[in-house]
């Protein structure tokens, strides 16, 4: 069960909620998230993890139909950021495994385990896989992807990153929220926790207008913890 707190949690796993006025299972709560945006903490709170060393490459899954170019761009966004190439690996089928009949949502956990099983025999390099799919987690009305660091793997939905208020996205706006939400999950994955500053892709993204926001690369302090100039 991911922490309330959005904290790069013990066992190695994080899960990005939104905000719950976009949620769209019709039982869920309408609140957003207990403590979903902590008061108090400085502006680059850090993970109470050590942060991984940068990897030689990262694998890219696309799962079931995306939005044209958003492997490419998230690609792209992923050397800029951390420096390693992103590979884009086979495209996956839609995840109707994980479909959940009663919320119509995907479980974002059962999709997460089957992201280790595409990485190569012998590799250890981290995977990403990128679904359109509206994801959530027990207990909460939805996220916007799950990250396991111990297993190298982390999941990212560009359902929402569209929008739920009937208002047309631009191909360019949402290959921007793409990239930010993207290279999240993967800072997630190499042990970096959530930072207080809102121009960083490691700032907690409640709704798309947050995303809107970010700039795309990290705040000093994050590059400073992952070794970065």
């Amino acid at each position: 069960m991911p922490r309330k707190d959005l904290e790069a949690s013990s066992n190695g796993r994080t899960a990005d909620f939104g905000s719950a006025y976009e949620g769209s299972n019709p039982s869920a709560s309408t609140s957003a998230p207990e403590q979903a945006r902590p008061a108090g903490r400085a502006a680059n709170h850090r993970a109470e993890v050590k942060t991984l060393p940068l990897p030689g490459r990262f694998l890219l899954a696309p799962i079931g139909p995306l939005p044209r170019g958003t492997i490419p761009a998230i690609s792209v966004a992923l050397q800029e950021i951390f420096g390693s190439p992103a590979e884009p690996i086979p495209p996956q089928v839609k995840p109707e495994f994980a479909f959940n009949k009663d919320r119509r949502q995907y479980h974002s956990t059962a999709v997460l385990r089957r992201l280790e099983a595409l990485r190569p025999r012998g590799s250890d390099a981290p995977v990403l896989g990128v679904v359109d799919v509206d994801l959530f987690v027990p207990d909460q009305p939805f996220v916007f992807g799950e990250s396991d660091r111990d297993a190298r793997s982390a999941l990212v939905s560009v359902f929402r990153l569209k929008g739920c208020d009937g208002l047309p996205v631009s191909p360019e706006r949402l290959a921007h929220r793409a990239r930010v939400e993207a290279a999240h999950a993967t800072g997630h994955l190499l042990g970096l926790s959530h930072c207080g500053d809102l121009r960083c892709v490691m700032f907690l993204a409640h709704s798309p207008a947050d995303s809107d926001r970010k700039g795309e690369g990290l705040c000093g302090a994050c590059r400073s913890a992952m070794g970065r100039p």
